[in-house]
C-alpha cells in the first residue's frame, strides 16, 4: 500500500544520488524550521562535511554539538564513536573500558563487523530525537544528511536486518527500537533528492521504491537545480528572432537549445512522478560564482512549509 507521509515528522532524512545537492536540501530544511521558532539539529552521517560547510561552521568531535545560529546547531555523528558511547552507558561497567576504545584491535572489531557503524550511527540519530543522551529531548526536529542512496538505505535497513538477525538480547532490543523509530510516519520522513536528469531521475525512482519495500515512510521528492519553465508562447516569439543577423542567430539558437532542454527535464520529471505517484517538489537551479550560506537561505525560504511546519 503506499504510503505517504502528511505530518511534519521530527526526524527529517535526506538522501538521492551523489551530486545532486542532499546536503543543499538538508541545510535548506534545518535553516527554514530554526527561523520558524523550532529548535533544530542538522546531522551529518559522512565524512564529506559538505553539510557542516554550507551552513558556515567547522566540525567538531563526532558527537559534538556546535552552534550554528539561534535555534540551530549542527553534529555529525561516526559508528565507532557511537558504539563506544554506547557501550559507556548500556553495559555494567562499560566506563572501565574506555581506554580500550583508543586501541586498534576496537578499530578493527568496528571495521570487520557487517553494518556495526551504521546501526551505531543510525541509533545515535534516535538517541539525539528522544534526548536519551541529555535526559529531555531538546530538539523540535533532527534533520539528517544520510549521504549517497546506497549508503542511506544500508543505514536505515540495518535497525530492522539486525532486529531478524538476534532473536533476543540487547542487540535486538535495541535494533527493535530504531527499527521501531525509522518505520513510523509520525515520527521519520525520508526525503529523497533528485537533479533533473535521466541518471539521478532513475535512482530516486529506484530509492523511493526500495524505502517503501523496507515499510520506510517516504516523504518529499525534491527535484533540485531545476530550469525554469519557458512562459507560454516561446517557441512563437524565438521564431521571430532574425535568421540573417549573427546576434539574431546567436540568441536562436541558445534559445532553442534552453526549449530543448526544458522539454527533456518536464518529461523526465513528469515520468518519475508517475512512476513513483508523488509529486516533486522542485526547487530552481541557482547561478552564481559559488554556492553558500547565501544561497542555502534563499532556498529556506523556497522550502518552508513544504517539509516544515
Amino acid at each position: 500500500m503506499l504510503r505517504v507521509t502528511q505530518v511534519h515528522p521530527p526526524l527529517q532524512i535526506v538522501t538521492g544520488k551523489g551530486g545532486v545537492g542532499k546536503s543543499t536540501v538538508a541545510a535548506a530544511l534545518a535553516v527554514a524550521a530554526s527561523r520558524r521558532g523550532k529548535q533544530v539539529l542538522a546531522i551529518e552521517l559522512s565524512e564529506s562535511a559538505g553539510l557542516s560547510g554550507l551552513l558556515g561552521v567547522a566540525r567538531g568531535e563526532p558527537g559534538a554539538i556546535v552552534p550554528v545560529a539561534r535555534g540551530l546547531a549542527h553534529s555529525w555523528f561516526d559508528g565507532e564513536a557511537a558504539l563506544a558511547e554506547f557501550i559507556v552507558r548500556n553495559v555494567p561497567f562499560g566506563a572501565r573500558l574506555k581506554p580500550f576504545f583508543g586501541h586498534p584491535l576496537y578499530r578493527a572489531f568496528v571495521s570487520a563487523g557487517p553494518g556495526v557503524r551504521e546501526l551505531m550511527a543510525i541509533g545515535k540519530v534516535r538517541d539525539e530525537l528522544l534526548g536519551l543522551s541529555t535526559g529531555a529531548p531538546p530538539w523540535d526536529l533532527v534533520v539528517v544528511d544520510a549521504g549517497a542512496s546506497g549508503h542511506a538505505l544500508q543505514l536505515l535497513g540495518m535497525p530492522a536486518a539486525t532486529a531478524r538477525t538476534f532473536a533476543s538480547g540487547l542487540a535486538h532490543r535495541e535494533a527493535t527500537k530504531v527499527a521501531a523509530t525509522l518505520e513510523d510516519p509520525n515520527t521519520t520522513a525520508v526525503h529523497v533528492v533528485a537533479r533533473p536528469e535521466v541518471m539521478p531521475l532513475e535512482e530516486a525512482g529506484e530509492t523511493i521504491e526500495r524505502l517503501r519495500e523496507r515499510n520506510l515512510p517516504v516523504g518529499r521528492l525534491v527535484v533540485n537545480q531545476c530550469w525554469a519553465v519557458p512562459p507560454n508562447g516561446a517557441s512563437q516569439v524565438i521564431d521571430t528572432l532574425s535568421l540573417t543577423d549573427p546576434l539574431g542567430q546567436s540568441l536562436r539558437a541558445a534559445a532553442e537549445r534552453a526549449l530543448g532542454w526544458s522539454a527533456v527535464q518536464e518529461q523526465g520529471v513528469a515520468r518519475l512522478e508517475a512512476r513513483v505517484r508523488k509529486p516533486a517538489l522542485r526547487l530552481p537551479r541557482l547561478l552564481g560564482p559559488a554556492f553558500g550560506r547565501a544561497e542555502v537561505d534563499q532556498l529556506s525560504e523556497l522550502i518552508a512549509g513544504e517539509v516544515t511546519s
